[in-house]
């Protein structure tokens, strides 16, 4: 706590500009209704997002997933995990959880080293686990409000504080601070998002259709995972009587219902070739019997 507090005075006159972006809302619960006073504009943003991603970002991923080998994948996602690093570990420090800032440093030196600037997680099969931590999540451990719900055009869902902390940790992002080739920088940020795309391909697929409204699930889906990445657990996450935190696994479960599906498609396949072997095994009887 008396860590906090001179962290908090050295960063107040940044702090200080908050209000003008996270103004007219300044709850920081972990249980408090979605405050979306932009919701017309943000289902607006929402839909040119949607048309973006089904006409180039998603045709583009379908395209890298179905080329690139499910090893040379993992690898890249590796890579851009490992760069993350960075910025997890100056979130670690400005939260005081010193203990999990050596434990991230190390995570991040045995990854660029033994793993080969990070193409293999050697880190986490020795038992260091992967943090996130992010400069919006700081801002809520410092007490600072969410600010209101926003539809970032191409980034997507987020709220004042993430956008705020978004910004401010694309400082500590390895590949958008070392590399001064424009060229160079621009496509590693392509690479990453389409890689990331590539990954939530059977997630935006079950969101579209399993949802009556999208928007209202994809916005509260996210605001769970903010608050409870905020929290790690130190609250229960809500929002207001309705979604809880547990409700974090149900993409998972529509992911095992959707494989049920498949099999249930296979099964019913798998009976008409009976039906169809039973018809053949009448036709020939009767033609014995004749």
């Amino acid at each position: 706590m008396h860590c906090q507090k001179h962290v908090k005075r050295a960063g107040l006159g940044f702090l200080l500009s908050l209000p003008l972006i996270l103004g007219g809302c300044a709850s920081n619960s972990a249980t408090g209704p979605v405050y979306d006073p932009f919701e017309k504009v943000n289902r607006g943003i929402y839909r040119f997002n949607t048309v973006l991603d089904d006409a180039i970002v998603q045709p583009v991923a379908k395209g890298y997933k179905a080329v690139v080998p499910d090893l040379v994948e993992t690898g890249v996602t590796n890579v851009f995990s490992n760069l993350g690093e960075v910025t997890t570990i100056a979130n670690d420090l400005l939260q005081c959880k010193f203990s999990q800032a050596v434990e991230d440093t190390g995570r991040f030196f045995v990854n660029s080293t033994l793993g080969v600037l990070g193409i293999i997680d050697v880190a986490t099969a020795h038992g260091l686990s992967k943090n996130d931590e992010t400069f919006g999540q700081t801002l809520g451990v410092w007490g600072i409000g969410e600010g209101p719900f926003i539809m970032l055009p191409l980034l997507g869902p987020s709220n004042g504080r993430a956008t705020v902390g978004r910004f401010s940790d694309g400082v500590t992002t390895a590949y958008t601070t070392q590399i001064d080739h424009n060229l160079t920088r621009f496509s590693a940020q392509a690479v990453d998002i389409i890689n990331t795309r590539a990954q939530l391909l059977s997630a935006g697929r079950l969101l579209n259709s399993a949802a009556l409204d999208p928007y209202q699930v994809l916005r509260d889906f996210w605001v769970l995972r903010h608050r409870n990445a905020t929290w790690d657990g130190q609250k229960t996450v809500a929002i207001g009587d309705g979604t809880t935190g547990d409700e974090l696994d149900e993409l998972d479960e529509l992911d095992e219902l959707d494989e049920l599906d498949e099999l249930d498609e296979l099964d019913e396949l798998d009976e008409l070739d009976e039906l169809d072997e039973l018809d053949e095994l009448d036709e020939l009887e009767r033609q014995d019997e004749a």
